[in-house]
């Protein structure tokens, strides 16, 4: 295991933004595509997430938009770490400058 008291990202700030997140669904219309929309407080579009089914006879709006959701959030979970990343990086470079 490396050592990890050097400045980093943790776990526990990523799943902090991810109880953070509130989602929007809506149906495309014509279709039987979900769309879902992570939003961070403040209203921050971090993911969009989708599920469409094959056949509209199989469509179901409630599993459709929890699908999207579902699809949004592991999404989220992703650019959040990059944004954090980013973030802490450019804290560390600004830290070093002054």
């Amino acid at each position: 295991m490396t050592d990890q008291t050097a400045p980093h990202v943790t776990p526990e700030r990523v799943n902090e933004l991810l109880a953070a997140l509130t989602y929007e669904t809506v149906r495309m219309p014509n279709s039987s595509v979900t769309v879902a929309e992570a939003r961070l407080p403040g209203g921050f579009v971090v993911a969009i997430g989708y599920s469409g089914y094959v056949s509209p006879a199989n469509f179901d709006p409630e599993a459709g938009a929890k699908r999207a959701i579902g699809h949004a959030r592991q999404k989220a979970e992703e650019a959040l770490w990059r944004y954090e990343g980013y973030a802490l990086a450019r804290e560390l470079v600004q830290q070093a400058g002054n």
